[in-house]
């Protein structure tokens, strides 16, 4: 199989596919595998990424729908597991249920008392 770029741009070289047809939903996954198996060895580059589209029309994939995929991919393989470390102390400490009792009543007190004299000031 030969690619558009391997060589020159000559139109006549586009994609030759001689093997066994794929389904759409067979290609899609297949093609979902491949761009996997791709952003496994980094981010990709914009190179990687257009071989990629140019290899989905051997599987039946339009540009746009090949597209599509890498994108959902790159995005899935970006999305942390957990949240960072800084997020879940922020998470916890603003967690009311977490904060005494006690607490609770001081701060509401405290900001009754500076309501009350930002009021009395504006007065």
């Amino acid at each position: 199989m030969r690619l558009l770029g391997d060589e020159d741009d000559n139109p006549t070289t586009r994609t030759a596919h001689t093997g066994p047809r794929f389904s759409r939903e067979e290609g899609r996954e297949i093609f979902r595998e491949m761009v996997r198996g791709e952003t496994r060895n980094g981010p990709l580059t914009e190179r990687r990424r257009r071989r990629l589209i140019q290899y989905a029309a051997a599987l039946d994939l339009r540009p746009l729908e090949a597209s599509r995929i890498v994108t959902e991919v790159c995005q899935e393989q970006t999305l942390p597991d957990s949240p960072p470390p800084l997020y879940r102390l922020v998470e916890t400490a603003a967690d009311v249920r977490r904060w005494p009792t006690w607490l609770t009543i001081a701060l509401t007190l405290l900001a009754a008392f500076a309501v009350d004299r930002i009021v009395r000031l504006l007065i």
